[in-house]
């Protein structure tokens, strides 16, 4: 095909806007051939079935229509030039806008989402101060506590009393928060068990003073004053009602002290399973500390870049949040379509929803990208054998040949994806605070979450692991928050029961 003529344009949303123009030339060979279809296609009186000539056609169904035929195999031949010609690589479906085949200039226009375009600020002039939070000895005992804790014996009372500290409730309870339930149940719905530990340091004060000394089969209703600094803003501040229906009290039994090395299965002594322990915990604080360096920093690059992106890619991200949504509905046996008729919603109104952190995602995502690039972290051949390797070697040997394979073949770009991940983690924590030595280590890198929920109800918000505790500490040695009262999550993830609790020992 002869070259085209093509006028570009750039319009918002990386989308670039093409007027193709055509010759008379080849507006006359579209016809010739639109005709040759249409003859073979239609029976025209006189005329076989491919025989009728041009003009015969044109004047049996007017020249509308014989342009008509024309119009997308003479647009699409076309349009596909004028990308190559131009050298423009589409990043999503185009759009025909307006067509021209009348009269001259003979033309189309269209738009073409392309890929989209990321101006990074000067990032290695972007300081975020490291500052670790220190580990106390209050911290220890609360994680050594918990390490007891763990090996709990629970005995039914051989004679009935009241109810004292440190045992164990078994209660149905109801939250309410400005008089409404703070978690709906459908009609004639049983109120579910939960269980209490009496410790002022597990549950909120004022419900705790009012559960010493109940006695099982026993109703308490106290409404309680939240903290003005409480974590979750739907109870800050408020009186908040709990109704708990008191079905058991079991005495818990803790090991001594001297047993807990043995029971965790650590082959020292109390003092020695208690400092590791305490560098458990300062691991963690350091991590906890590189983490909000790491997402500080990037938040603030973000901040400072210049991007334009295809409506698509934001589309594309948050058809992704969804359906890692609809990943975590099926793994609990139900289905998505279930979740969106009891919201009264839809899927596709949930992606419009969800359009503003999916582009928020996709600037983080798209921002680290660039950075690699520009610092150059692609991994050589020798760093990704060697990776290779290390998964494989962490495997049951009669898994690890195919492991190998499927490594080095399908999943190969993962493994590369990851070591680009560490090493990224570690770079922008030197360019963040100016210590180099972040090169040498080798924390894992960070997922990028994002915390924003579609449709999500007030127990699920409720339900949030309150900022100010240390993160990602280990299994051996969880910490304890200190200070205001908190509505923590539980392992069923019951917001009633939750709002009853203070967090750090469940």
């Amino acid at each position: 095909m002869v070259s085209v003529k093509v006028t570009t344009e750039k319009k918002p949303r990386s989308v670039l806007e093409l007027t193709v123009e055509l010759d008379k030339e080849q507006i006359e060979k579209a016809l010739d051939r639109a005709a040759r279809r249409m003859s073979q296609k239609y029976n025209i009186p006189g005329f076989r079935k491919g025989k009728a000539p041009r003009f015969i056609v044109e004047n049996y169904f007017g020249r509308e229509a014989l342009l008509e035929e024309a119009s997308d195999d003479l647009i699409q031949k076309a349009f596909q030039e004028a990308l190559k010609q131009e050298g423009i690589e589409p990043y999503a479906q185009a759009h025909l806008t307006a067509v021209n085949l009348d009269n001259p200039p003979f033309n189309f226009t269209v738009e073409v989402p392309v890929a989209p375009t990321v101006e990074l600020p000067d990032y290695r002039a972007i300081r975020v101060p490291f500052e670790q939070d220190a580990v106390t000895d209050e911290m220890v005992n609360h994680a050594m506590e918990h390490l007891r804790d763990r090996h709990v014996v629970l005995r039914s009372l051989e004679e009935p009393r009241p109810a004292q500290h440190g045992d164990q409730l078994t209660v149905q309870i109801e939250t309410y928060v400005d008089g409404k339930l703070l978690e709906s149940r459908g009609e004639g719905e049983e109120i579910p068990q939960s269980t209490l530990v009496l410790d002022p340091e597990r549950i909120v004060p004022g419900l705790y003073e009012a559960l010493l000394g109940v006695s099982p089969n026993t109703m308490v209703d106290v409404t309680v004053r939240m903290a003005d600094d409480h974590e979750n803003e739907q109870v800050r501040g408020k009186d908040v009602r709990f109704v708990v229906n008191v079905l058991e009290i079991q005495e818990r039994l803790l090991p001594e002290w001297d047993e807990l090395p043995a029971l965790e299965n650590f082959e020292g002594t109390l003092d020695e399973l208690r400092e590791k322990t305490r560098q458990e915990l300062i691991a963690a604080a350091r991590k906890s500390a590189e983490d909000r360096v790491f997402l500080e920093y990037v938040r603030q690059v973000v901040a400072a870049t210049t991007f334009d992106l295809p409506e698509a890619l934001i589309e594309r991200e948050a058809d992704s949040i969804l359906r890692e949504r609809e990943g975590e509905y099926e793994r609990y046996g139900v289905r998505p379509e279930q979740v969106y008729e009891a919201q009264g919603t839809t899927r596709e109104a949930l992606i419009e929803r969800l359009k503003p952190a999916a582009e928020e995602r996709a600037k983080r995502g798209l921002v680290l990208r660039e950075i690699a690039r520009a610092e150059g972290l692609a991994p050589d051949e020798t760093e990704i054998t060697q990776e290779i390797e290390d998964i494989v070697a962490s495997m049951e040997e009669e898994q690890r040949d195919s492991a190998r394979i499927i490594l080095g073949s399908e999943l190969r770009s993962f493994v590369a994806a990851g070591i680009v991940d560490r090493k990224l983690r570690r770079r922008l924590l030197a360019i963040a605070t100016g210590d180099p030595s972040f090169e040498q280590q080798t924390t894992p890198a960070v997922a990028d979450e994002t915390h924003e929920a579609a449709g999500a109800t007030p127990a699920a918000e409720i339900a949030e692991t309150p900022t100010g505790a240390v993160d990602s500490i280990p299994e051996a040695a969880p910490a304890v928050s200190e200070g205001n009262d908190t509505i923590a999550s539980t392992e069923d993830g019951a917001a009633v029961e939750a709002a009853a609790h203070k967090p750090g020992m469940e």
